[in-house]
This record gives C-alpha cells, sequence and structure tokens, in this order.
C-alpha cells in the first residue's frame, strides 16, 4: 500500500470516528460534515502535515520527539518537559496532544573528555473527539556522546517503546437508533462496530553534532529516523496499514550580539507522501546579571520568534524563562492553508512549560540576612 493511500486510511478511520459522534441528532449537522472534510484534505495534501506523526510547533521544545540523541543534551544535570497542543477546534472536536519527557546525562565525570551517556524516557496521549481515536505511547531513549572536536561534540541516540491505537464507539447513537420519535438505544446499531485497539512495538534512531565556530557562533544539527520497524496499526484487523518511516532533520544557531541573542532554527520531516518544513527563530535578551561564586543571582529571559510551517501556518511564539530553571512557552498557528476559510485562520495553541535542574550546586550559599 502507498504512503498516501495508508495517510488517507488513517484519517477515514478517524473520520468514521467523527461521524459517529452526533449525539443529539439523528442525521450528520453541518459541522461534523466539515470536520471530516477537513481530516480528509489533511490526508490528501501531504505538504502540510506528518499524516500519521505528532507534531509541535515548539519542535525545539519537544526533544525526545525530534530526536533521541538528544537524550542528556543539556546545561545542567536534568530536565523535564511537558507540553500541550490543541488544534482544529473551530472545525470541530479537537485533536489534543500532551507529551512529557524526563532526560539527564549520567557518567559524564567517569567517562570524561567532555563524554557522557545519556538517558530519557518520554510519553505522549494523542487524541481526537469524543471516541478519543488516536495513538499513546511511552518511549526510553539513550545516547552516547562523545568530543569529535576542541569545540564540537558528537552523540548517537537509539529510542524503543510501545505503543497503542485505540478508539471508543461505546455509546454512540446511530441513525436506525431513531424510531420517528427519538432515540431508543435498544435499536440495533446495524453497524460492525470497530471497539478496540492495535498495540507495537516502536523503534528509533538519531544522532546529533553540535559545536561552536571561531567567531563565537554555536550551532547544532541533528538526524533522526523513526518507526524502523514500520508497525502494524489498524484497528479493523489489516495487515496492509502501518506506521511509516519518519525521517527528520533539525539544526539551529546561536548568534550572540550586544544585547540580544539570535536563535535561528529549521526542522524538516518526511513520512510517506508527507512533509512538514518549519523555518524561523527566535531573539531572547536576559535580565538581570548571574553570579558564578554565589546562588543568590541567577538571571532569567524573555524570547519571542515567528516559526513558518510551509503551505500551512505561521506560529508566532513567547517564552519566558525565569533564573535559568524553568521555561514557559507560548504559541499559536495562524493556520493559512486551503482549510484557512473553514477555519476562520484559527489552527491551534501550544503550551510548554521546561525545568532544568541540578542536583548540586557547587557555588556558595550566602545567609538569607545577606542577600537581602
Amino acid at each position: 500500500m502507498s504512503a498516501k493511500t495508508t495517510s488517507i486510511r488513517s484519517s477515514c478511520e478517524s473520520a468514521c470516528c467523527a461521524m459517529q459522534q452526533t449525539r443529539h441528532s439523528p442525521f450528520v449537522t453541518l459541522r461534523t460534515l466539515v470536520y471530516i472534510s477537513t481530516l480528509v484534505s489533511l490526508a490528501l495534501n501531504s505538504s502540510q502535515s506528518t499524516a500519521q506523526d505528532i507534531h509541535f510547533g515548539q519542535f525545539y521544545n519537544a526533544p525526545l520527539v525530534i530526536n533521541p540523541a538528544n537524550a542528556g543534551d543539556i546545561e545542567g544535570d536534568q530536565r523535564i518537559v511537558l507540553i500541550h497542543r490543541e488544534q482544529w477546534r473551530s472545525v470541530g472536536s479537537p485533536f489534543r496532544t500532551n507529551a512529557f519527557s524526563y532526560d539527564l546525562p549520567v557518567l559524564a565525570g567517569k567517562l570524561g573528555g567532555g563524554r557522557y551517556l545519556g538517558i530519557g524516557v518520554s510519553a505522549f496521549s494523542d487524541k481526537a473527539g469524543s471516541t478519543r481515536f488516536g495513538d499513546t505511547q511511552a518511549n526510553l531513549s539513550v545516547s552516547y556522546a562523545i568530543k569529535s572536536g576542541e569545540e564540537s561534540l558528537l552523540a548517537f541516540g537509539l529510542q524503543g517503546g510501545y505503543g497503542q491505537r485505540s478508539a471508543v464507539l461505546d455509546g454512540m447513537r446511530w441513525d436506525s437508533q431513531y424510531n420517528g420519535a427519538g432515540y431508543n438505544p435498544d435499536l440495533p446499531t446495524n453497524e460492525s462496530i470497530a471497539n478496540g485497539s492495535a498495540s507495537f512495538a516502536d523503534f528509533g534512531a538519531g544522532m546529533l553534532a553540535k559545536g561552536n565556530l571561531k567567531n563565537g557562533i554555536g550551532w547544532k544539527a541533528g538526524a533522526s529516523v523513526f518507526h524502523l520497524n514500520q508497525a502494524r496499526i489498524s484497528l479493523f484487523g489489516s495487515n496492509a496499514d502501518r506506521l511509516l518511516r519518519r525521517y527528520v532533520v533539525h539544526g539551529e544557531l546561536r548568534i550572540e550580539g550586544e544585547r540580544w541573542i539570535w536563535l535561528p532554527k529549521f526542522f524538516l520531516a518526511q513520512q510517506g507522501a508527507s512533509r512538514e518544513i518549519n523555518v524561523g527563530g527566535l531573539i531572547h535578551r536576559r535580565i538581570g546579571v548571574d553570579s558564578r561564586y554565589t546562588t543568590d543571582k541567577n538571571s532569567s529571559a524573555f524570547y519571542f520568534g515567528c516559526f513558518y510551517r510551509y503551505k500551512d501556518a505561521v506560529v508566532p511564539t513567547v517564552q519566558f524563562e525565569w533564573k535559568r530553571k524553568l521555561m514557559a512557552g507560548l504559541s499559536y498557528d495562524i493556520n493559512i492553508s486551503k482549510l484557512r476559510a473553514q477555519t476562520s485562520y484559527r489552527g491551534g495553541m501550544e503550551v510548554s512549560l521546561q525545568w532544568i535542574g541540578m542536583f548540586s550546586d557547587k557555588r556558595m550559599k550566602l545567609p538569607k540576612s545577606v542577600t537581602r
């Protein structure tokens, strides 16, 4: 089966679930029809989505979603990331995606030479509509990093996980259950209800390189591939529907000016016939000062910027970092695709929260009477 056919079928499964959601009328409403046409359009317009996989406008705040080699690549001892995305509320029951990850570098002191072993765990839930059609998955990522030069590092990562695709159709109301006077749940549905789930193992791999140029510009680039085993994921018992391999390339620069720091970024993904191209950047400025010797002074930072997802959306973004520990991000997809008339340019909102912590701070902690 071709990538495009698989994409269409996956979206049609979701469309069928959406069609069976109408609870208060025996007739399919105009809103539901718009929702179904949206899903099919998303499948046909392969340049606008990654078809079967989750994706985030704040891709740079979802490190283990885009590359397992990102595990442990942090300026700290540990990192926790939470991210929530809600999309297509304007055309029906929204798609909701929640993701979590925790990662840390270990054995850095024992391995020496800038090397470390990165460990990360992550999980996500991606559901649509009252049938909760979608995927739930948990992964373990392991990376190994080595120095490839005085100012550069190279990391390799592997990811393995367990996932489940499911839909809950119990309690849906069908045309045949309306007797002319009202809804009668005792009447037969005359439908073959596809309640159930499909479980699968999933594997991926990636690599990451980063360093600093002689002019002080920092750079980072990575490549990864997901669904190496192309697991079967059909709810209808078919062996043809599989998770197509997803290929990802991403990168960023860090350019420090006198007052502002510029962070250009890009993200490319290809899955079957579906392609996502996301380019843009953030600028930020630090507020306050840092102390190298005492814990009483830690600067904060304010970020803002914009990204463009090719033929799909413009994504304005703001972030605030508190004392180099906690980062909160907010972005919104302004839909500019062929669906903009149906959505009134409304795409989806995304919220992220990231915490980077230290197991121990080697700086001296001053008494409270001194820091006041």
